[in-house]
């Protein structure tokens, strides 16, 4: 739908802005908030294109229209970034993301607001700024990729999902799940041998930040080009739980059984039995095939970003 601005309307830097919202984040408020969006962008002299984000790949719905776009808003939660990402990236235009998921841990990472106010003083105030893309076997990850008991978690809330998925969704399924014993991995960084063949938990982390603030790799950055293994030797599911205590806290780093390294090229995870793994919060598209691999993408992904202290109020 395009929707052109009131003719009169002046505007400091009048920009053609595609909106992709995601009809069943937050329970519906989604499509409220890009409603909310669009009409304010217009009283402010932009235009204002929507569309609602598709499970099929981006490539097929969302390429094709953004020849002449200034910029993409996006509407949703994590899952939502991570489909268009590279599709922005590639078309070389910066993304807002108004965050409506559980999570939202992108927005989190780069202090993007919440409110329809503050998007929009980003949208117009903002600095553009990169953030690192890595692939997954073959697929884009701007968060986190993880192999174990809460990827068991994410696959189990995602079988059962129908519409708004809520914490509680989470809370039910981990009580079901932490009880799984954790696979075996061999891990390799960059060639490196640096796990062989123990259970456990890992994660692979571009952002420092994880659901339930239960955060492995606090030291991870979307901007330095590297990836963040951290590896949680455990034997049981109540050994993976204490881990994610003392992530939660704080109190993992120098605890026995903890691996970090950062990653310059890739991480390749085995697992010969059969593992749940997880990306950005979302089961892969397809079957994901042992090993797991993770990369940096060629592509980097433009965002707009700002202390929010000093976004104008509107």
């Amino acid at each position: 739908m395009l929707v052109h601005p009131p003719s009169g309307v002046s505007c400091r830097s009048r920009m053609h802005v595609r909106i992709v919202s995601n009809p069943i984040s937050g329970a519906g408020d989604a499509t409220r908030h890009a409603q909310r969006l669009t009409d304010q962008l217009m009283s402010r002299g932009h235009r204002v294109s929507q569309i609602n984000s598709k499970p099929e790949a981006a490539s097929a719905w969302l390429a094709p229209v953004l020849a002449g776009m200034d910029l993409v808003a996006v509407v949703g939660g994590d899952g939502t970034v991570r489909s268009v990402a590279m599709e922005i990236a590639e078309a070389g235009l910066p993304m807002v993301h108004v965050p409506q998921g559980n999570e939202n841990l992108f927005a989190r990472t780069l202090g993007m607001p919440r409110d329809v106010d503050g998007s929009v003083a980003l949208i117009e105030h903002g600095e553009r700024a990169e953030v690192d893309i890595a692939m997954v076997n073959g697929h884009a990850m701007l968060l986190m990729a993880s192999i174990g008991a809460d990827a068991a978690v994410v696959a189990r809330v995602a079988a059962m999902r129908e519409h708004h998925v809520s914490h509680l969704h989470y809370v039910r399924a981990g009580m079901k799940c932490f009880f799984n014993t954790p696979p075996r991995l061999t891990i390799r960084v960059d060639g490196e041998l640096v796990v062989p063949g123990q259970r456990g938990w890992a994660v692979v982390s571009n952002s420092p930040h994880y659901g339930a603030r239960i955060n492995p790799a606090p030291m991870a950055s979307m901007h330095d080009g590297l990836l963040d293994l951290t590896f949680f030797r455990a034997s049981s599911g109540p050994e993976v739980l204490n881990w994610m205590v003392r992530c939660r806290f704080g109190q993992h780093r120098t605890a026995a059984g903890f691996v970090h390294r950062q990653v310059k090229d890739a991480v390749v995870i085995e697992y010969a039995e059969p593992a749940h793994w997880q990306l950005d919060g979302d089961p892969p598209p397809e079957a994901g095939p042992s090993p797991l691999t993770s990369t940096h993408a060629k592509q980097r992904l433009s965002i707009m970003q700002s202390d929010a202290r000093s976004l104008p109020r509107l």
